[in-house]
Formats: structure tokens, sequence, C-alpha cells
């Protein structure tokens, strides 16, 4: 009842409304209705985003009175208002760099600037007031907001008016803009072998210099001014390939936020021409143009909305970097991935060797502890002990099961891709099912070690020195109660050290992009003083070994010193922050064991089993499903499509089980496990 009462509310408000804008003779008031119109339009709680514009378009084709009276407010409003700051700013990135971006946002949002009074943005910055306005907008169908500017804006074609003027100087700015960026040295020095490649972003000014003056001259016939305005849109055409082949070419050349962000700038500026030159061409494809029309409208109005918002300027600047970082831990985390049964079982030695060299850091660790140092020194040697066993991972090719997850996340999304074919989620299933298996091989062969060898050698420490490695049998119960989730917020712990695996990752994907975009071999090849340094072949060798590497030892020294510093980062906040990694978790179970003479009740035996195995699931589902996420929003793809994914693996694992823990004798294909699906 009361919905019923709402709906006949809001169609008696609609009435009344289109009744004033009938008899509405004072233009003053044009503003105010055209807000108190966009309210009726918008959508309640229980009301279809499209219910208000449908009503709305049932009375402008029963009243032609009304259409007039709409047409006449829309005219006077985008006569009269300057709308010329929607068309060259509202929804393009600013001047400048992504940073001076960054501080005008902060800027802006604790003291917003003095706003244009008689602008159109104005007027539509108080009528879609709402933050979440630019949704209900996006939800209705093109082809009802296609009607209702059909209707709307069927005033505005007349020549010689502010508004027509409006759009030709826009045209001119964002032309003269297009050129400069195209001649930036971010977006041309991937080209510079091209010697020609600069000139459509040049040669587009001239075209559109002579369309303007064919559209201003009003007496130019509509078959040439349509010829001009498609000798624009072929130069502009000609831009836009440029900058998708720079695109195409950062996984060879690397990527930066100042070329991501001046891609995006001049590709937003770009599209806006097209839809001016359309504009200003009458007959020209009228359709294609309404559409671009509806196109533009909703992307102002989202930017009106998010005009100040910091994440939103993120999120369009960091698909392009976010993406080449991926697809460089794409590239590592393949190595990470088994196929075949002897890469397997190499894979499960490679962290057997793993295993030996973190009970080594874990002895170190202990041994450290021992030493009364400066808090701050005392946890820098900590992290300097993590970094170098980390690095010496790295460079031996021995594996550590939680450094796996950020590298095999973007290689399984990488089957996603849709820059690469589109998106195989049989094939995302099948790659699961390696990355699965290669990571049980990997905890099997780091703990399968870790624990017994950091037993012995706590034994070996007290039989060589007499005294014991952890300090007494209250130490070395507190090292078994730090890994129980009923004694300690190990699991917790254990999430916040996904966290700097995953941050880890991230750094290490940045530099391994940054070597490329920078050139840094060829130019240490190139260094003069590096050249008398190193005699003969030895720099050649030097920069290839940092071009390759230097990107995964920046990665783990950082995870070194996140893992060493973060206990005391809690000591010094006072808050619940420290780490648990599960094999430096199992290494100390192991001394707690020989510290207590193997004298431990079944209390202890199971839950601190049950606190190491939980700790290396939450290291890995946190690091993973940060680094998946961060690989599938850069590809492209919808979260909303990521259960079909689920299905599909829940398939291949009822199936074959067997997969998930150790390969199969050929290589598993897609008709085998998903024939259902052909």
């Amino acid at each position: 009842m009361t919905s019923t009462l709402k709906k006949q509310n809001r169609r008696h408000d609609l009435q009344a409304l289109v009744q004033e804008i009938k008899s509405s003779t004072d233009t003053n008031r044009y503003n105010t209705l055209f807000i108190e119109l966009i309210a009726t339009l918008r959508p309640g709680r229980h009301r279809p985003a499209a219910e208000g514009l449908e009503s709305l378009l049932a009375l402008l084709d029963q009243d032609k009175q009304l259409t007039l009276a709409l047409q006449q407010m829309f005219v006077y409003l985008f006569n009269t208002r300057d709308s010329q700051s929607i068309f060259t700013n509202v929804g393009i990135l600013s001047s400048g760099t992504f940073f001076s971006a960054l501080f005008r946002q902060l800027r802006h949002r604790i003291l917003p600037p003095l706003p244009e009074k008689r602008s159109m943005n104005y007027l539509l910055e108080r009528a879609f007031y709402r933050k979440t306005d630019y949704k209900w907008v996006r939800e209705i169908p093109d082809e009802r907001w296609i009607r209702f500017f059909q209707i709307a804006a069927g005033g505005l074609e007349k020549a010689d008016t502010p508004f027509r003027q409006y759009l030709v100087n826009t045209l001119t700015i964002l032309s003269y803009r297009v050129s400069y960026l195209g001649l930036e040295e971010e977006l041309s020095q991937q080209l510079k072998s091209q010697e020609e490649v600069i000139t459509p972003f040049i040669e587009q000014n001239k075209k559109l210099l002579a369309f303007i003056h064919l559209v201003r001259s009003g007496t130019t016939s509509e078959a040439y001014l349509q010829s001009s305005a498609q000798d624009v849109i072929d130069q502009l055409n000609a831009c836009e390939l440029i900058i998708n082949d720079i695109r195409s070419q950062t996984g060879k050349f690397g990527t930066s936020l100042g070329q991501s962000y001046l891609l995006l700038r001049t590709a937003q500026q770009l599209k806006r021409m097209f839809i001016l030159v359309r504009f200003l061409t009458p007959g020209a494809l009228p359709e294609h143009t309404l559409r671009n029309s509806v196109v533009l409208f909703e992307d102002v109005i989202e930017s009106v909305n998010k005009r100040y918002s910091i994440s939103d300027l993120y999120r369009k600047n960091a698909d392009m970097l976010a993406y080449q970082i991926a697809e460089h831990k794409s590239a590592s985390g393949e190595h990470y991935i088994t196929t075949t049964r002897t890469e397997y079982s190499g894979f499960f030695f490679s962290a057997a060797a793993g295993g030996v060299i973190i009970a080594f850091a874990a002895l170190i660790k202990a041994l450290l502890h021992k030493v009364h140092m400066p808090l701050f020194w005392q946890y820098f040697c900590y992290g300097f002990n993590y970094a170098i066993a980390f690095v010496a991972l790295f460079l031996t090719g021995a594996s550590l099961a939680t450094k796996q997850p950020t590298m095999t996340a973007s290689a399984l999304a990488s089957s996603l891709d849709t820059r690469k074919g589109g998106v195989s989620f049989q094939g995302l299933a099948l790659t699961f099912g390696k990355v699965w298996r290669s990571q049980f091989a990997s905890f099997a062969g780091n703990l399968v070690v870790v624990f017994p060898l950091s037993y012995l050698l706590s034994v070996a420490w007290e039989y060589l020195t007499g005294t014991p490695l952890l300090h007494d049998k209250g130490e070395a119960l507190q090292s078994l109660r730090d890994q129980n989730p009923l004694t300690s917020l190990a699991w917790l712990y254990a999430g916040i050290t996904g966290i700097c695996l995953f941050t880890s990752g991230i750094m290490s994907g940045y530099v391994d992009n940054k070597v490329i975009y920078s050139s840094l071999g060829a130019r240490m090849k190139e260094h003069q003083g590096l050249r008398r340094l190193f005699k003969g072949s030895t720099l050649s060798k030097v920069s290839d070994f940092l071009v390759r590497n230097l990107g995964g030892i920046v990665g783990n020294v950082s995870l070194g010193f996140m893992l060493g510093f973060a206990k005391l980062i809690g000591e010094f906040f006072g808050v619940p922050f420290d780490i648990r990694h599960i094999t430096i978790s199992t290494a100390y179970f192991a001394f707690g064991v020989d510290g207590l003479e193997n004298h431990l009740g079944a209390y202890d035996w199971i839950w601190t089993t049950i606190g190491v195995i939980g700790i290396g699931f939450f290291n890995f589902l946190i690091s993973f499903s940060l680094a998946f996420y961060v690989a599938v929003r850069s590809r492209g793809v919808a979260l909303s499509r990521l259960p079909l994914a689920g299905k599909l693996i829940w398939k291949y694992l009822v199936k074959f089980p067997q997969d998930f823990i150790y390969p199969p004798k050929g290589e598993r294909k897609e008709s085998d496990v998903f024939e259902s699906q052909h």
C-alpha cells in the first residue's frame, strides 16, 4: 500500500512539474526547474532506475506543447550557461603529472575551488549532487537517453548560437592540447625510430582548423563539411593508433605512472574531439552522434560525482602500470608452476634446499636474540638476516613456499587476459590445479627439511657450546605458544605476513618494469665511470645480471626488513602487530621441542601443529588473494565473472583430485576435464 502511494506521489510530482515547465515564462526559473526535473527522475529504494524517465517520455509523446517547452528550456540553459568547461575539462585529466593531480585533489577535498556559478558544470553539480547519481544514470538503457536527447536537444542544432560557439572553441582548445601532448617525450620516446609517427598529432590540428573555418562560414555545403569532418576523424584515428601501439609495446619497453597519465589524458581528449566533430556535422550519422552524446553525458555525470575522488584518480592511472607489474610477476610466476612429474620432483628438491637456508636463518635469528642491542639495531639485524636469506633463496633458485603466491597469482590471471585473445576460464581452472600442486610440493619440501634440520641445529648448538639455543624452558614453551592460535594472535600475524609478501611482490614487479622502462642495462654499459671501473666484458655481465635480478633482489630485501621490523612497529605503537611465517614458525617449533627436551603434552603437539598449518594457510590466502585481485583487475576482467571459474575448478577437483597433489603422466587438456562444456 505504501509503495503504491509513493508511486502515485511521484507521478503527481512529475505531472505538476511538467505543467510548470509548460506554463513558465520566467527564464530565471529554468535552473530550478532543471534541478527539480532531475530529482523526479532519480529512482528511489524500490523504484527501477528507468521508471522516471519512461514516465517523462510517455508524457512528451502525448503532449507536443510540453516538448516545445522542454526544448525551449534546454536551448536557453545551454546558450546562456558556459558549457565550454564541460567539454574541455570535465572527465579529462588535468594538465601536469599524476602526483600534481593527486595533490590538487587533496587540496580540493579540504577546500573546494570557487565555483563558476554561470557555468553548465555548476548546474550539473547542483542537479546531480548525490555521489552515486552516476550509477542510476548508467543503469538506464541508452535507447531511453537517446530518445530523451532527440526531444530535449531538438533546438540546439541551429547555427550562430552561443552553444555552437562553445563547441567550436572547445574543439580548438582540445586540438592544440593534443598537438602539444603528441610531442611530449613520455609519449614519443618509444616510437622515436619512426620519423613520421608523430605527424598525425600535428596534422589533426591543420585539418581541424580547416573544418572549423568551414563551420563558421555558414555557407559550406553539407557534403563538403562532412568530407572535411572525415579528414579530421581520420587523423584522430591515426593518433589513437599511435597510443594503442605504445600501450601494446609496454611489455617490451616498460611503462611509468607519468606515461600512463599522459596516454590516458591524450586518449580522453581524442575521444571528446570525436564526439564534438560529430556534433558540428549536421546530417552525419545522427544515430551515432546521439549514442556518443549519451556516452559523454554518462561520463560527465560520473566525473561530476567523483570530481575530488583520489581513489578514482589512482584507479584510472594505475591500470597500465599494474598491468606491467602483473606481467613481470606473471613471467616470474611461470617458473613456480610445474606441469610434468620431472618438474614437480625438481621443484620439491628446490623447496627442500630452501628449507635448509631458512633453518640456518632461523638459527641466526635465535642467536641474535641472545645479543643485547638497542631496539632499533636489534630488529635491523633481524631484518638484515632475513633479507640475506631471501636473496640467497632467490639467487640460488631455491624456493620458499610463501614467496610463490604473489607470482603464481599473476601467472594464473594471465589466462584471463583480455589483451591476449580473450578470457579462458577453463584454462584458468587447469592452471589453478598446477598452482595448487606446485604450492603443495613447495610447502612439503620446505617443511620436511625445516623441522628436522632446525631441531638438529638446536641440539648441535647445545652440544658444542654447552648452553641451550633458547634461554630456558620458559622461552622454549613460549616459542610453541607463539604459534598456537588459542594462546596467541598467530593467525592474525600470519595475515599481516601475507600482506608483506604481497607488497614485496609488487615491489619486485615495479622494479622489473622500471629497469626495462629506464633502459638500465644499456645506460650502465655506456656509463664512463663504470667502464673505467669494470674492464672487458665484466660490465656487460654486471648490467645483464642487474637487469635480470634487480627486481627480485629489491623485493626480497624489502620483505626481509618488513618481517624484521614488524614486531618493533607493534611495540612502538602499542598495537598487536607482528609476523608469523610458516617456515620460520616451523623452525621455532623445532627449537621449542628441543628446548623442552621433547617433553611436550598432547595439547602443545596438536595445537602448535594446527597453528603452524593455519599460519601457512593465511600466509598463502592473503598474499595470493591480493595478488590475484590486482592481476585480474589490471587485465580488465570483471570480478563478477569469477564464480564461473570457481565452478570449473570444483569440477576439475571432483573429476581428477589427484592432479591437485601430483601431476598426471601427460599434461591434462581442457577436453579431458570439461567435455560437457563443448
